[in-house]
């Protein structure tokens, strides 16, 4: 017999660890910050060596970056 959702999520920390409970694998990122011009956006892409290669990337307006010890 499985658990119902709603047992599960009782039983959920309320501050998961990112790596053992949501199965997350932390990478270096690059951070890019795109012309002024623009809004000052930033373009966030994989860290490693072929990220102009990747598809995976992320653009984020300034007030949505920040430093993680900055952030509350």
């Amino acid at each position: 017999m499985t658990r119902s959702l709603s047992e599960a999520w009782e039983d959920a920390a309320a501050e998961p660890d990112p790596n053992t409970d949501l199965d997350y694998e932390l990478q270096p990122l690059t951070v890019i910050k795109i012309e002024e011009k623009k809004g000052g956006s930033y373009m966030i892409l994989p860290g490693n060596d072929d990220h102009l290669e990747s598809e995976e990337f992320i653009v984020a307006d300034p007030g949505s970056v920040c430093r993680l010890d900055e952030c509350r």
